[in-house]
């Protein structure tokens, strides 16, 4: 019996760990469709990933994160055009060296590492929901750690340090995993978290110049590759062994523990609350 062809969405998938997270799950048979910024490298992804594996089907859809406007049209277009969702991968994430606000008026960090995917991911939930067992995967780091949560401070109205901001995003992506995963557990969709590890991806180029410049250098020498960095979004989309685990971080595919204040309620009722009503979402209940 053929087995069944699962579809995953990734966004940020044509570089990096994104892009090596699109290539290893072709390779395992799944049906790619990007969300991604950029039309042309969408389209070499697209050629690469066909010419390593000869009819795997390869999709994308362009957006960018910074827009919610942009968010709602490419959800739009990807629910008229497909049944089903098994994977959803909230893999994009950047940190900018400057403080940026956005055209809907968010901190421009803050709005693509979490509120962008946080209204995505309510978007594509109903295609997840007619997945035998759906599974939506968050990008955070090991940086959560150094991330400090203050509702007054958001959009860094306090001042703004692009590393400051960056962890304190991936500590929201932790508080949205544990809040969506508990909304979640009456139906057959997981939601789980992931540290990639320290990647030798480009990313935080921006900030390879003055003070900071010699410590990237040096922690250039210790990062791994994009494949390994991939390795654990691979296995949480694609393992049977993690099938029915829901609300926990992985790194090096194996569960770990996050700092004691992710878990922490009112915060992740404070961060859904201002979410959901800045991405314009109704009210939902305990199981969406």
């Amino acid at each position: 019996m053929a087995q069944e062809e699962k579809l995953v969405l990734i966004t940020g998938a044509t570089e990096g760990v994104g892009k090596q997270t699109a290539i290893q799950l072709a390779a395992k048979g799944f049906s790619i469709v990007m969300m991604v910024r950029n039309k042309a490298k969408a389209e070499q992804t697209k050629k690469e990933i066909i010419a390593k594996m000869p009819g795997a089907k390869v999709d994308y859809i362009l957006v960018d994160l910074t827009s919610f406007k942009q968010v709602r049209a490419a959800a739009k277009q990807f629910n008229e055009k497909y049944d089903k969702l098994d994977v959803l991968i909230n893999n994009a994430g950047l940190m900018y060296p400057e403080k940026k606000i956005t055209e809907d008026g968010f901190e421009l960090c803050f709005q693509t590492n979490h509120l962008s995917h946080f209204l995505l991911t309510h978007l594509v939930l109903d295609k997840l929901k007619k997945s035998k067992q759906g599974r939506i995967i968050n990008l955070s780091s090991e940086g959560h750690k150094m991330g400090k949560f203050d509702p007054d401070n958001f959009n860094a109205e306090k001042g703004y340090k692009s590393i400051g901001q960056y962890c304190f995003t991936k500590l929201c992506n932790l508080y949205f995993t544990h809040s969506l995963a508990e909304k979640l557990k009456s139906t057959n969709i997981t939601v789980n978290a992931v540290h990639p590890g320290v990647v030798k991806s480009g990313f935080g180029s921006d900030h390879d110049k003055g003070i900071l410049k010699p410590l990237f250098a040096i922690g250039r020498l210790f990062m791994i590759s994009n494949e390994q960095g991939a390795a654990t979004s691979v296995f949480l989309a694609s393992d049977p062994s993690v099938a029915k685990v829901t609300g926990e971080y992985f790194k090096n595919s194996k569960q770990t523990r996050t700092s004691s204040y992710t878990h922490n309620q009112e915060n992740q009722n404070i961060l859904w609350d201002y979410s959901e009503e800045k991405c314009g979402l109704k009210k939902l209940e305990p199981a969406i």
